[in-house]
């Protein structure tokens, strides 16, 4: 029978620890009295961990590059109301033992029942070229495989496998919905929000981390989407100008504000909507991803996320299906 593994989301403070876990980042200091000290951000699919190395830092640096799989040896800490790993030593894990499941979470739905609710979607598009401009895509077999496993990001959302494709799944539909509210272009909407982080599967690569590929570092998703998209667009004979100028536009626009890489800001209702969806999505499922990793259950309050860039209240508003009170 399998050991048993000590989980990240069951740490708490004076736990031994002697585990294998992925390294996400590490960083060598110094300290303010001199010397080098390491800083590290270790992880499994249940959440991660910051872990401090003091003695032997350098030497452990070398060991511990991002994407690794590492083995601590070291005790649990609570400093600043978060936990963190003070390694006293740690060694790398051959590739050949590391379960990649292990390290990175996969999505609670299955991926083939979420595609085909994105087939659904491209299946309702009413607009002829756009609808067959979709098919194409995603039965493209440099699509379809890596779209289905691919995360939606390294860090901030849907950063698990198949996360792109929940997240993609999950906005296309809210903003169909909106769009209908609203009395927008629906067939423009739910295409723009369907590729709208199409270059995922060539920004980011799956490991024990997720890691940006040079592509990914040199290009970004953005252009490379729109490289495809456009090129594909050419394909079809009778595709409207103005069409291929205003979907082209809602990738090039979705990250809204050019501080956060948009070349672009959105400069029609359907790409604002697309660009609102999105960050509705990402904030939403990044905000009930930080309530569920790591912490003691009886805290009501989550560590500080550097990325929403506050405390987030762990306590669920009382179910409406629970008897009122004041009933007899």
């Amino acid at each position: 029978m399998a050991e048993e593994r000590l989980w990240i989301k069951d740490l708490r403070p004076g736990t031994e620890v002697e585990e294998a876990f992925a390294v996400r980042s590490s960083d060598l200091r110094q300290r303010r009295n001199g010397g080098p000290y390491l800083a590290l951000t270790l992880a499994d699919r249940t959440g991660q961990v910051a872990a401090l190395v003091w003695e032997d830092a350098k030497r452990v640096a070398k060991l511990c590059e991002p994407g690794r799989v590492v083995r601590v040896r070291g005790q649990v800490q609570r400093y600043n109301q978060r936990l963190q790993i003070v390694v006293r030593d740690a060694m790398v894990v051959d590739q050949e033992e590391v379960d990649e499941s292990v390290y990175v979470r996969a999505s609670v739905v299955d991926p083939e029942l979420l595609w085909r609710g994105l087939l659904d979607l491209i299946e309702g598009v009413r607009d002829e070229r756009l609808r067959q401009l979709l098919f194409r895509i995603f039965s493209d077999p440099e699509i379809v495989e890596p779209f289905k496993r691919a995360a939606a990001a390294r860090t901030m959302h849907h950063a698990f496998r198949s996360g792109l494709l929940e997240h993609t799944l999950s906005m296309t539909r809210v903003g169909k919905t909106l769009a209908q509210h609203y009395r927008l272009d629906e067939d423009m909407v739910v295409a723009g929000a369907l590729l709208h982080d199409l270059g995922k599967v060539w920004e980011l690569e799956l490991g024990a981390t997720i890691e940006y590929t040079d592509d990914g570092r040199l290009l970004g998703h953005l252009p490379m989407e729109v490289l495809y998209v456009d090129r594909r667009i050419s394909e079809l004979e009778g595709f409207s100008a103005e069409t291929r100028r205003q979907l082209l536009h809602i990738l090039l626009s979705h990250h809204g504000e050019y501080e956060y890489g948009s070349p672009r800001r959105p400069k029609t209702p359907e790409a604002l909507l697309v660009h609102m969806v999105d960050n509705l999505d990402s904030k939403v499922s990044g905000m009930l991803q930080i309530i569920a990793e790591g912490g003691e259950t009886e805290d009501a309050w989550t560590p500080y996320s550097p990325i929403l860039q506050r405390f987030v209240y762990r306590r669920r508003p009382p179910s409406s299906e629970q008897p009122d009170s004041n009933d007899s």
